[in-house]
């Protein structure tokens, strides 16, 4: 119930911001799909409500159109933290996938990554990530395999180079194609929003940072996740020496570790992930920055 009456408040604000510009918008038109979206988030249809809006993404590139639709999305993050947004089910040869728009920070320099995780039974041929209606977002993507505990799965992870802005809100298609004799395939819809994010990170000097609480802890989805790592790079792939993560009680320096002297990257990061169905979407942002690793104490490298 509280979570109705929250929605409520919500749908009304939405109504009387667009009320300027009712025409163009078309919200108020009971025959559109933007209002049916609305209606039926409002009444508790989450997955219905989720197609809807797709079908309304599908349809339209109007900005006051899909700025409505990203701030009903992100305000609709149900008990289930989403989970109930869509009833696509991932095939038994997939398991675990996720979407991760990164935004990383170091020293002088800001800059973007889309990363695409999944684990598999099956090799993979490829994968696309588009921007509907037909824009590639995962163009010559980086593609690393990552045995895991079990051997009869890989953990894939495509990921984008490096980019001056952040994967922009919207509707995307997935496609993910296996390396079989019958190219199976599988595919779903994303709808990536604005991000919502409670946690933040900046340095404080040398090995230290300070963590900023900038929004409500939501109960109804996984705790923000810090992850602190450290890095070598060596023929342009970065290979992780040591991480270890934390849910609560976060750290504000590093702990001891057990990496040998030398020149690393520190990375300190943030994860707060949402769902839709059973894809995992996270939103990462990252420091970093060169440290040396001595026998004494770590120093910043200039």
């Amino acid at each position: 119930m509280m979570f109705m009456r929250k929605f409520f408040v919500f749908c009304s604000l939405v109504c009387a911001s667009y009320t300027s510009f009712a025409n163009s918008v078309d919200w108020f038109n009971e025959q559109s799909a933007l209002y049916t979206a609305h209606k039926q988030f409002l009444e508790g249809h989450a997955r219905k409500g989720f197609a809807t809006s797709i079908e309304v993404l599908q349809n339209s590139a109007n900005e006051n159109i899909t700025n409505n639709i990203d701030k009903l999305l992100s305000s609709a993050i149900s008990v289930n933290c989403g989970r109930d947004l869509s009833n696509k089910v991932i095939p038994n040869w997939l398991k675990s996938v996720s979407v991760q728009r990164v935004i990383i920070q170091s020293p002088g320099r800001l800059h973007h990554r889309l990363i695409v995780k999944f684990d598999t039974k099956k090799p993979i041929s490829s994968l696309s990530f588009i921007k509907w209606p037909q824009e590639e977002q995962l163009t010559n993507p980086s593609i690393k395999t990552t045995p895991t505990q079990d051997e009869r799965i890989t953990q894939y992870t495509y990921a984008s180079e490096s980019l001056n802005n952040r994967i922009q809100n919207g509707l995307y298609k997935l496609i993910i194609i296996a390396d079989d004799k019958e190219k199976t395939q599988w595919e779903s819809w994303v709808v990536l929003t604005t991000p919502k994010t409670e946690m933040q990170v900046a340095w404080l000097g040398k090995d230290k940072w300070k963590t900023t609480q900038t929004g409500l802890l939501k109960s109804n989805c996984p705790l923000p996740e810090m992850a602190v790592g450290i890095y070598d790079h060596q023929d342009n792939e970065y290979i992780k020496l040591w991480e270890q993560t934390y849910e609560e009680k976060f750290p504000k320096s590093l702990p001891s570790t057990n990496v040998l002297p030398g020149s690393y990257i520190l990375s300190v990061s943030f994860n707060h992930k949402r769902f839709q169905g059973p894809i995992s979407i996270q939103e990462i942002q990252a420091i970093t920055k060169v440290m040396n690793f001595g026998s004494d104490e770590n120093t910043e490298s200039k």
